[in-house]
C-alpha cells in the first residue's frame, strides 16, 4: 500500500509506531462511513496488540525506537515533534483507543482511516511530515484540511483522518462532508457488523467481488447457479493467548443459491467418527476427514469437472472407486527409523474397488509396504508397523471426533523428514520450526474453521515474538 512504502513521507509511520507503544486503546468505529461497502478491510486494534506484545513495558525498546525515529528526522521540527510523543503520546492528535482500518477496493484505491483525538495536535504531526516530505504544510479547502504529493492525499477533520492513495483530493473531501452513507460500510452492512463483533486484535472482512476481475470466464461458469460474488464475503480473526495463536474464518453468505451449495458440498461430508485413530503414530501429519464418495461423485459430474479437465474417459473408474468411499478417510505420517517415513491410510469403503483398481495397474504388497481391504476398510502400511497395529503413542480421539475435517502439522518432524529429501525446503522451514510446535485445521460450523499454531515457548504470546523481530529489523 502506497504509504506503506519506504518513501518520502516515511516519518509518518515511525512516529505513529511510536504513538502505537506508548498509548493505551480501543473502543469501536465511528468511520465506517469512509469506507466503500465493497472494500477489502481489516481492522486493527492498536490496544490488544501493543498489551500483548508488551513494547509499552519495554523502556530500553521504546527509547531504541524512539532514538532510530530521530536518527531519521531531517528536521528540527520533526525531532521536537518526537521529544513531545515521548512524554505525552497524545500529543500525535490520532486517538487509537478507537481501531485503524486498512481498506482496498477493486477499483485500486487503498486507504487507512483512524480518528483524530486533537485537530491542533494532528495539523502539527502533519506538518512535521510534510517538511519532512518537502512538500507544501497543511491547507484548507472546502472546511476540510489536507496534505497532497503527487500520489498521496491526507485529508482530515475534527473527528477522522483519510490517508489515501488512488483517489483524487476533490473525491476524497467530497466523501467526507457527504452525509449520504449509501454505498459504505455505514449503510447497515451486515458483514461489517460482524467485523466489529469480533474479538480478534486483527480482523479482516474479505467481499468476493474483490476478486471478480480475477476470476476468469471460466472459473465464473464454475459458480454454483444462480451464486453471485456480491453475496458472498470472507471474514477473519485473529486472536491470541500465551504459547498459542488463533486464526479463525467464516463465510459470509447472503444468497439462498450459496446457502444450498454449502449446504450440498457439507453433505458430502459427514462427522468425523475418529476409530482409525488408534492405528495411526503420532507424528509429523495427520490427516482425518470423512465422506460421502457417491455425493462427491455426483457433485463432480453436475459441475462437469471431468470434462472441464480432460477426463471422461476415466469418469467410470473414477465412479466406481469413490462409490465404494463412504466414511472416516485417516492419512497419518510418522518420523520413521530412516530417510522413509512411515505412513498409514485408512479408508473406509463398502467393498474392494480401489485395492482391486491398484492390483491391476501392477501394484501388489511387499516388505514395508502393505495395503489391502479388510471388514470395510481399504488400508495402506508403509514403513515397519503392520496395519492395523494400535500405535505406542496415538492421538487423542476426541480432538477429531465431531469434526468434518481435522488436520494437524508437528513443524519440527515435518522439517526433520523434508531435511533428508531436500536440504534447501528444510532450512526454508527453520525459522518457521524455531519458534512455532505445531498447526491444527478444523471446521468449528458448516461455514467456519479455525487454524490453531502452538508455540514451543508456552509463556509468550505470539505477538512478543512479532515486535521482537520487528524492533530487530528496525534497529
Amino acid at each position: 500500500m502506497m504509504i506503506m512504502k519506504q518513501r518520502k513521507m516515511n516519518l509518518v509511520y515511525l512516529l505513529l509506531i511510536a504513538v502505537f507503544v506508548l498509548s493505551s486503546c480501543a473502543k469501536t468505529t465511528k468511520n465506517a462511513r469512509l469506507i466503500p461497502a465493497d472494500a477489502a478491510v481489516v481492522s486493527i486494534d492498536v490496544k490488544q496488540m501493543f498489551e500483548k506484545s508488551k513494547l509499552g513495558d519495554n523502556e530500553e525498546a521504546k527509547k531504541k525506537l524512539l532514538e532510530q525515529i530521530e536518527s531519521n528526522a531531517k528536521t528540527q521540527e520533526a525531532k521536537d515533534l518526537v521529544k513531545k510523543i515521548v512524554e505525552d503520546p497524545a500529543k500525535a492528535g490520532v486517538d487509537l483507543r478507537e481501531p485503524l482500518y486498512i481498506y482496498a477496493t477493486k477499483s485500486g484505491e487503498q486507504a487507512v482511516v483512524g480518528t483524530i483525538l486533537d485537530k491542533g495536535d494532528f495539523t502539527e504531526f502533519a506538518n512535521a511530515v510534510a517538511k519532512e516530505a518537502n512538500i507544501e504544510a497543511v491547507k484548507e479547502k472546502d472546511g476540510l484540511q489536507y496534505l497532497e504529493d503527487k500520489r498521496d492525499v491526507i485529508v482530515f477533520d475534527d473527528d477522522a483522518f483519510i490517508i489515501s492513495e488512488g483517489k483524487k483530493l476533490d473525491d476524497v473531501i467530497a466523501k467526507f462532508k457527504s452525509d449520504d452513507t449509501k454505498g459504505t460500510m455505514a449503510d447497515e452492512s451486515e458483514d461489517f457488523a460482524a467485523l466489529l463483533d469480533g474479538k480478534g486484535y486483527i480482523k479482516a472482512l474479505v467481499p468476493m467481488t474483490i476478486l471478480e476481475d480475477a476470476i476468469d470466464a471460466k472459473a465464473k461458469q464454475a459458480l454454483p447457479e444462480g451464486a453471485e460474488l456480491k453475496d458472498l464475503s470472507l471474514l477473519i480473526n485473529v486472536t491470541s493467548d500465551k504459547g498459542v495463536a488463533n486464526i479463525n474464518f467464516e463465510s459470509l453468505v447472503k444468497s439462498d443459491a450459496w446457502k444450498e451449495y454449502i449446504k450440498n458440498s457439507t453433505d458430502i461430508c459427514g462427522k468425523i467418527d475418529g476409530d482409525y485413530l488408534k492405528y495411526i503414530q503420532k507424528g509429523a501429519f495427520l490427516m482425518y476427514a470423512n465422506f460421502n464418495g457417491k455425493k462427491l461423485y455426483e457433485l463432480l459430474e453436475e459441475k462437469e469437472v471431468f470434462k472441464q479437465v480432460g477426463a471422461e474417459s476415466q469418469k467410470d473408474i473414477a465412479k466406481k472407486i469413490l462409490e465404494s468411499v463412504d466414511g472416516d478417510l485417516a492419512i497419518g505420517v510418522g518420523q520413521g527409523n530412516g530417510p522413509i517415513p512411515e505412513v498409514a491410510a485408512y479408508i473406509k469403503t463398502k467393498d474392494g474397488s480401489i485395492n482391486d483398481f491398484a492390483k491391476e495397474n501392477g501394484l501388489k504388497p511387499e516388505k514395508g509396504m502393505d495395503f489391502g481391504y479388510k471388514d470395510g476398510t481399504t488400508y495402506v502400511a508403509v514403513g515397519e508397523s503392520a496395519a492395523f497395529t494400535e500405535a505406542k503413542e496415538g492421538y487423542d480421539k476426541g480432538t477429531v471426533k465431531g469434526h468434518r475435517v481435522y488436520l494437524f502439522c508437528d513443524i519440527k518432524t515435518i522439517s526433520t523428514l523434508v531435511s533428508a529429501i531436500d536440504r534447501r525446503s528444510a532450512r526454508q522451514m527453520e525459522p518457521v520450526a524455531e519458534y512455532v510446535n505445531t498447526v491444527e485445521f478444523y471446521d468449528t460450523s458448516d461455514t467456519a474453521g479455525e487454524f490453531v499454531l502452538k508455540l514451543k515457548d508456552t509463556e509468550k504470546d505470539p505477538i512478543e515474538f512479532i515486535a521482537q523481530l520487528f524492533l530487530q529489523q528496525i534497529m
